[in-house]
């Protein structure tokens, strides 16, 4: 039987609700992930830009399988172009944001921990758009 999604008094479908659960809870695995790998980088003394950077790198791989597979339930790489240009407008603004931070005086392990918030919400909204092919409107991409 197929039902039609019913809208959430908020607008979202349940479907929607379901996907953005399970990008807060990807997004939990992805981000301890990726902070685990810049505190170890940052430990090993490189630079926090340098192990943001590093970051990143290591992370967009990890990531893609962990978004495409649980959350919006995509298969292969037709989407990893999207997804990387998604995942580079998110570093940037990362680096952007830490930059800032550490300019104000916060360490480097303070810094990219307050600005994981920022950076998560701006992930949600572009990685929802690279992997379902500009929209989220629950019906899968290639």
């Amino acid at each position: 039987m197929i039902r039609a999604a019913t809208p959430l008094p908020s607008g979202d479908t349940p479907e929607q609700g379901n996907r953005f659960l399970r990008f807060l809870v990807t997004g939990v695995v992805n981000t301890g992930f990726g902070y685990s790998v810049y505190a170890a980088f940052v430990f090993a003394g490189a630079h926090p830009q340098v192990a943001l950077a590093l970051q990143f790198a290591i992370g967009v791989v990890f990531n893609h399988m962990t978004h495409g597979r649980f959350v919006f339930g995509t298969r292969g790489y037709s989407r990893f172009p999207h997804y990387v240009a998604a995942y580079v407008a998110v570093y940037l603004f990362n680096a952007v944001l830490l930059k800032l931070l550490l300019g104000l005086g916060a360490g480097a392990y303070l810094a990219q921990a307050i600005a994981l918030a920022p950076t998560v919400l701006l992930s949600f909204k572009l990685v929802s758009a690279a992997l379902r092919g500009g929209s989220d409107d629950g019906k899968g991409a290639a």
